[in-house]
């Protein structure tokens, strides 16, 4: 190989500028380096020529580029590459390699080197000082002392070594700009495995963890790689402990060249075991001696570890100790800090906890004071129930139940007597909740036939049976999104009960001769004028199919009950059943009649009793254009003289007087809602008396 000699001229002498270092098999040549091109290659008109064929004629150029230079590749045959990287063009930093096919140069910024430990110094002292905290200083010059500490003929003279020198300048600067230095272990263990070519590297800490534990306390990994910078599963078991105890109790340096014939470690069981060939152990200084060991392995080759590189490691383990220094330090601010943000949590969670108290007592006070206004008669209403007749105290619960119930999906179960208006609470929880817009439903399950009740829910598929000759759909099906209202649920049979309980646990119908099941989101409210408990019991209703509607119970008062909604309800069917033009009215007396009568069909029945009334009516509604039933409460005394001549007077009297009493005393206890103290004070009678009179008469008391 020959090398070209230019105004370039390789030399030995002391060179101020940046310069292209050689390492060539005859020795290290340096090339100063200018302001402007240099051609390398093998070519004549190279200014840096080498001989050797694996380089093209005109392979590269290094050229300035802004205050620095850049090396640009020239098309070259086997490629430029910087830091075993292949480049176009890259700019060059200090301390670059640059391999051009198999010749290895190095950009150096200085042209006279200082020598490594010097280096080391500087380096150390740049990283430490870089951001200027309190403390830095003081651990550079530390590292400095370090430096010199390990000072020795043949330390660092290697390219190896240099390359090394430099990793642990990236070390140190991760190290000090990160501040987490335990981050660093693994960089460590990296770096001595390419300088050492150990196959595996580790970094051992001795933790005590107070008495019992020996003096040697427990063993913790911080670090532990292979050649592959791949991370080593079970650390600990792969790791010589007769060797790393060894370095641990008298902290100085091991080297094992041979395991197997090294007749200080030949019979251990351990190495045999592990078919170790190579191991280098060095300690880890503390103030206090050893706190860890740095370890490294060959099991395939021997000769691998010389005793010039343990200075270089000594620096290294040093450096990993005040690294440890500080990762304890930043530890014990990571607990300080945790510590702190525990308290902080722990204020937040009882501000909170807090919170919710003062919310629950706010929700709790509003309920008390809405159940006050509510026995006061004074609460307000959430939603408007205009179409159901009624300001009386048990309809205004009922109002009040209904706004609570309303916004939610939860089903609801309507129980009362025929004609107390079912269907119409049920369109009030539908038209007034979030699914308004959606379709209503309602469906009477007494007034279809069992073997028409299927299709008619859940709909049926062409051709399923007799008739059906197109697919229709079922009422499950038309109200989906909205609400279905089973009317009379109670008269359901108990084959369809079952079918209807799958569609509301699945939330899913399938047709009547379809396999495909259809998704469906339906509000559920059903009515019934049955007791559904009792029923169960009887084993009439299905019990799970109850727990399933039962969630909410609307209790309708019957009109008996109600007496007071009367006059409304009797205004509001004159209005609506006669025009305006011939409107009618209710006399005095008349209106006496129809409150006092028991209406075993609620509303239904008066609604039919006005309709009835004011067709016979001219003007006025007297009491003698009233049905026979209505009026038969004020025929009862004159139809008992009926029997006059068969029974004797006083028998006679004493009938009619004790029917009077018994509907009187009934009638003071359905107003005062079965409380007997209350009734008595209305009638003018001691308590004794009343339970005395209620139990001649067997009358039935309902506390409500």
């Amino acid at each position: 190989m020959s090398t070209k000699k230019t105004a370039s001229t390789a030399s030995t002498a002391s060179i101020d500028g940046p310069v292209l270092v050689y390492e060539g098999p005859d020795g290290t040549q340096r090339f100063p380096v200018t302001r402007r091109p240099m051609l390398i290659g093998r070519g004549a008109g190279a200014d840096v020529r080498l001989g050797d064929l694996s380089l093209s004629a005109r392979h590269c150029s290094l050229e300035p580029s802004g205050s620095g230079w850049k090396v640009v590749d020239l098309g070259s045959r086997n490629g430029t590459f910087v830091n075993d990287v292949l480049v176009k063009q890259r700019k060059l930093g200090d301390g670059d390699r640059v391999r051009l096919g198999r010749a290895q140069f190095r950009f150096m910024l200085r042209g006279e080197e200082a020598d490594p430990v010097t280096q080391l110094r500087e380096l150390l002292t740049d990283a430490f000082r870089r951001r200027g905290e309190p403390g830095l200083r003081e651990l550079a010059d530390e590292f400095a002392q370090t430096a010199s500490r390990h000072e020795a003929p043949g330390i660092l003279v290697g390219n190896d070594e240099l390359r090394a020198l430099h990793n642990l300048q990236e070390v140190m600067s991760a190290m000090v700009v990160t501040g987490r230095p335990g981050d660093t272990f693994e960089m460590i263990v990296d770096t001595l495995i390419e300088l050492t070519g150990a196959e595996r590297g580790f970094f051992i800490l001795k933790k005590k963890k107070g008495r019992g534990k020996g003096k040697r306390g427990v063993r913790r990994v911080m670090a532990a790689r292979n050649f592959d910078k791949e991370e080593i599963r079970d650390a600990l078991a792969k790791v010589s402990k007769t060797i790393e105890r060894e370095v641990m109790d008298k902290g100085t340096p091991i080297i094992v060249n041979d395991a197997p014939y090294d007749e200080r470690y030949g019979g251990s069981d351990s190495i045999v075991d592990m078919r170790l060939r190579s191991v280098l152990a060095a300690p880890v200084r503390g103030d206090q001696g050893a706190v860890g060991t740095i370890y490294l392995d060959n099991r395939f080759e021997r000769g691998v570890f010389q005793e010039r590189q343990l200075p270089f490691i000594a620096m290294f383990a040093d450096f990993a100790a005040v690294a440890l220094q500080n990762a304890m330090l930043h530890a014990s601010n990571e607990k300080r800090l945790e510590e702190l943000t525990t308290a902080k949590s722990e204020v937040e969670e009882l501000n909170r906890i807090l919170s919710e108290r003062v919310a629950q007592t706010s929700a709790e006070l509003m309920e008390v004071k809405e159940h006050v206004l509510r026995d006061l008669d004074q609460a307000p209403l959430k939603y408007s129930y205009t179409n159901i007749i009624g300001k009386s105290r048990r309809m205004r619960d009922v109002f009040h139940l209904l706004d609570k119930v309303t916004d939610s999906d939860v089903p609801v179960l309507i129980h009362g007597e025929s004609g107390t208006g079912k269907e119409l609470v049920a369109r009030a929880i539908h038209f007034n909740g979030p699914r308004k817009s959606a379709p209503f439903i309602s469906e009477n399950c007494a007034a279809i036939p069992e073997t028409l009740l299927e299709s008619e829910l859940f709909g049926y598929q062409k051709g399923s049976f007799t008739g059906a000759t197109a697919d229709k759909k079922g009422l499950f099906e038309a109200a989906n999104g909205g609400t279905l209202f089973l009317d009379e649920i109670g008269d359901m049979p108990m084959d369809m009960q079952k079918k209807l309980l799958r569609v509301l646990q699945e939330s899913e119908v399938r047709r009547v001769g379809g396999s495909r099941t259809i998704p469906i989101d339906v509000r559920i409210v059903a009515a019934s004028n049955q007791d559904l408990r009792k029923l169960c019991e009887e084993g009439r209703f299905r019990e799970d199919l109850y727990y399933r509607l039962n969630v909410i119970t609307v209790e309708l008062p019957p009109l008996r009950d109600r007496r007071e909604d009367i006059p409304l309800l009797v205004e509001h069917f004159i209005t609506e059943l006669t025009p305006d033009a011939d409107q009618k009215t209710v006399s005095e007396d008349a209106m006496k009649t129809l409150e006092r009568h028991h209406w075993p069909g609620n509303v239904r029945e008066l609604r039919n009793e006005i309709q009835r009334a004011a067709a016979l009516s001219d003007r006025v509604i007297v009491p003698l254009v009233l049905s026979e039933a209505v009026r038969g409460r004020e025929d009862d005394a004159p139809a008992a003289v009926a029997d006059l001549g068969e029974k004797p007077l006083r028998e006679m009297v004493k009938e009619v007087t004790e029917g009077l009493e018994r509907q009187v005393i009934q009638e003071a206890l359905n107003r005062c809602r079965g409380r007997k103290a209350q009734a008595a004070r209305m009638l003018g009678v001691s308590r004794p008396t009343l339970d005395s009179k209620i139990d001649n008469y067997g009358l039935v008391v309902n506390r409500r």
